[in-house]
């Protein structure tokens, strides 16, 4: 290698002397070739360098977005001011972690609109919260009803029997339910998906 002042030229030149008359002939054309190869180099490390950035500043945007709930929830006046920015948290969360698998299983556009809707089901339905109601978090699904209505029984030491059975039953019955539910909703999503993107949401728990 020659120095960096524009005479690297000259290690060739004190091996082969042919290499004189031909740098002459060819002017200045080896450095404009020499560029050229640099500047593409630079622009595929930029490329690189672009990509190690973005999920950097997704990270960013994600911090900053979660500060400023926080500041909201410091800033809120009453309780149900407070209900309604958890709620907002809530669905903005759950929205994100449906939108990060857009990029990293690697869905167009157009296959997006197909497919977001049918995996933004199954995460729900594998994922059921508690809606947030003005005494606080309070059972979303019939199956959190049916919970809560089966352990509210159990806390009476003189329930009968045929209570806690009727209230056990409709509890299996709701998680039977949601069952059947949810393994339409993952056929549906299967039906669209290559066997790759399939295997990557079966090791993140959304199919099976």
């Amino acid at each position: 290698m020659g120095r960096e002042d524009g005479s690297a030229f000259e290690v060739y030149d004190m091996r082969d002397a042919s290499l004189v008359s031909r740098r002459v002939a060819m002017g200045w054309s080896g450095a404009a070739v020499l560029g050229l190869v640099g500047g593409s180099a630079w622009g595929r490390q930029g490329e690189k360098e672009a990509d190690r950035k973005e999920p950097a500043r997704e990270m960013q945007e994600m911090m900053e977005r979660s500060r400023a709930f926080s500041q909201r929830m410091r800033e809120a006046g009453s309780a149900e001011e407070r209900m309604k920015i958890m709620a907002e948290r809530n669905a903005w969360e759950r929205q994100r972690a449906v939108e990060a698998m857009k990029e990293s299983l690697g869905f167009s556009e157009p296959e997006w609109a197909v497919v977001k809707p049918r995996i933004a089901k199954v995460y729900n339905l594998s994922h059921p919260q508690r809606s947030i109601g003005p005494g606080g978090a309070e059972p979303g699904t019939e199956v959190q009803r049916r919970s809560g209505e089966l352990r509210e029984v159990l806390r009476d030491e003189s329930a009968k029997a045929e209570a806690i059975k009727a209230k056990l039953t409709a509890l299996r019955a709701a998680k039977e339910k949601d069952r059947r539910e949810l393994a339409a909703a993952r056929q549906s999503l299967r039906q669209v998906l290559t066997l790759r993107q399939e295997a990557h949401l079966v090791l993140r728990g959304l199919l099976e």
